[in-house]
């Protein structure tokens, strides 16, 4: 009766190789247009071989880093186009103020830009190159006159570069819609699973209902109606009788509780945990089924409002289990509960001797023993310590210590109040 476990589906993940191979086709092509652009630049239009190698490497380096870096990239490249059209700005040669060269940077920019990064800023890239085309023919006088050349050279840039960037961006954004639509599916396929654990919890809820509360509430009825039932019955069996009841009636009311949560009711029933205040109450109901219990409880830790309501909790489950314990596996066997505290911390142990002869009975059939396994799940989640085992008088033993005021994260049985 487990819920099935809320995974994700796996991530489509881009081959290795592919990423390697784009990352590689980038590189050659800045490096092509390395080797092509610094000559280029120096031949046709007379620009010194240092600066035109200087400002070549610029452009295809940004190129090359554009999709880790596209920004900067962006900014560097732009800088580039400035310098390659100031620097050719006195010669006559054409295209002008963007050589092909420049137009084919530009393009390959803008298309990692689209395929990469944001449509925004592929869009900004290119108004800033269409702008700066514009800039540099107004600041060099003496290419006004060259109206078709500049203007050829605007049409062909503007032009060309928008068409592949609009192409770019259409496959960016394809890309980021798929990605998109596969996130959101992940997240529906987490939230029908996580719908499913709430089903499955609730079914368990209304399982545990039907087994366990139905069997409590007979068990409650038939205490409560005894002492009408049967005639002449003796004052020590009527209390034995409201005892049990008692018992049922507080068992039933955490059950409940239990259930509330379990099922994730907002409104489940709250009521008061126990406490230090509880202990001689539980002491007094293990007498009553038989056992000799002895509890050694100091007065001021009974009233220690100092000590943390969780860890009073833990306390009293412990306790409630090693006495559940010894009435099953040791019944009528000498008991002795002390709670006491050392500082910042408390020291709580049960201890029972050996039981008479004859009166120990075989381990029921559906122990599952995991009373032990509870504390110890309880005593670690407040990041306490727990000692158990049997004593060299045929007994058994459970020490354990706890902070009277816990620091760690509560998880699991220790936060909801329940009883293993």
């Amino acid at each position: 009766m487990t819920a099935p476990p809320v995974t994700a589906p796996p991530n489509r993940i881009r081959p290795s190789w592919v990423l390697i191979g784009i990352r590689v086709g980038l590189v050659v092509i800045a490096v092509t247009l390395f080797t092509v652009a610094a000559p280029v630049t120096s031949i046709f239009y007379d620009v010194p071989v240092p600066l035109s190698m200087l400002v070549s490497a610029v452009l295809s380096v940004s190129i090359g880093l554009a999709p880790l870096f596209p920004r900067a990239s962006s900014t560097a490249h732009l800088a580039g186009l400035a310098a390659l059209g100031l620097l050719t700005a006195p010669s006559t040669a054409g295209p002008w103020p963007v050589p092909v060269t420049g137009i084919i940077g530009l393009s390959v920019l803008l298309v990692v830009l689209g395929v990469r990064s944001t449509w925004r800023l592929t869009a900004t890239v290119w108004a800033a190159s269409a702008v700066l085309v514009l800039v540099l023919v107004a600041v060099a006088p003496g290419r006004w006159g060259q109206a078709d050349v500049w203007a050829t050279s605007f049409v062909v840039t503007a032009g060309d570069t928008l068409i592949l960037a609009a192409a770019a961006i259409v496959i960016g954004q394809r890309r980021s819609i798929r990605e998109e639509l596969a996130e959101a599916r992940r997240d529906a396929e987490l939230e029908q699973a996580r719908r499913r654990s709430v089903e499955e919890r609730s079914r368990i809820a209304r399982e545990l209902h039907d087994v366990v509360a139905h069997s409590m509430s007979v068990v409650h009825m038939q205490a409560e109606s005894a002492p009408y039932r049967v005639a002449g019955l003796a004052p020590d069996a009527r209390a034995e009788f409201a005892a049990i009841a008692e018992t049922s009636r507080t068992a039933l009311r955490e059950m409940r509780q239990l259930l509330g949560t379990l099922r994730g009711d907002a409104d489940a029933e709250r009521a008061p945990q126990p406490r230090f205040a509880d202990l001689p109450a539980l002491v007094q109901a293990t007498r009553a089924a038989g056992i000799p219990v002895e509890l050694r409880l100091d007065a001021d830790e009974a009233a220690d409002d100092d000590v943390d309501r969780l860890a009073q909790l833990t306390v009293y489950r412990v306790v409630q289990e090693a006495l559940g314990n010894v009435a099953r596996h040791a019944p009528g066997a000498s008991t002795v509960v002390t709670v006491g505290r050392h500082g910042s911390a408390l020291a709580v142990q049960v201890a029972n001797t050996a039981p008479p002869a004859g009166t120990v009975p075989a381990a029921p059939p559906d122990d599952g023993g995991f009373g032990l396994a509870g504390m110890r799940e309880r005593v670690a989640a407040l990041g306490g310590t727990i000692d158990h085992g049997p004593t060299p008088d045929g007994g058994f033993r459970v020490a354990v210590g706890l902070p009277t005021r816990p620091t760690r994260p509560v998880r699991g049985p220790a936060a909801d109040g329940g009883s293993r």
